[in-house]
């Protein structure tokens, strides 16, 4: 995962600043552990068992995760997810909620363009300007002084 600033870059494009914030966000939630979240109580009732040698000297990719968040990460992740309350509309919002799920091992996006388009009856086109104006939505909330939103 790139290692990008706290802060805006005034030089460039809010909105598209956002979405690489909501891109990086959904990186480090795929990246994080997910081992030892079971409840205390829960255990496995099957046997330990044995691997062969082969099985053992294997890499299998599998095996490969993307490396764990940085505290940085987790902290500009915490940001982000105060952001999807901002977007009022229904539409955008499930755009944004579905092109934050990655896969925990590639890191690719687990709903595509078109696939989300599907889902919701529109062309992948429509999907990706939903996206873009959540993200202008956003950008537009974070402009605004605290105390008009």
């Amino acid at each position: 995962m790139s290692r990008m600033s706290v802060h805006f870059d005034p030089e460039r494009s809010l909105p598209e600043q956002v979405g690489e914030w909501l891109d990086e966000a959904a990186l480090t939630l795929a990246a994080l552990p997910a081992t030892g979240l079971r409840p205390a109580g829960a255990r496995s009732t099957w046997p330990d068992y044995l691997r062969d040698l082969e099985d053992l000297g294997w890499d299998r990719e599998s095996d490969e995760f993307l490396p764990r968040p940085t505290a940085e990460q987790i902290d500009r992740l915490d940001i982000v997810l105060t952001w999807i309350p901002l977007i009022e509309d229904r539409q955008q919002k499930m755009v944004v909620h579905m092109r934050m799920i990655r896969h925990p091992i590639s890191g690719d996006n687990r709903w595509k363009w078109e696939q989300i388009g599907k889902r919701l009856g529109v062309s992948n086109h429509t999907a990706k300007a939903r996206f873009d104006g959540a993200c202008a939505v956003i950008a537009r909330r974070l402009r605004l002084p605290k105390t008009w939103s």
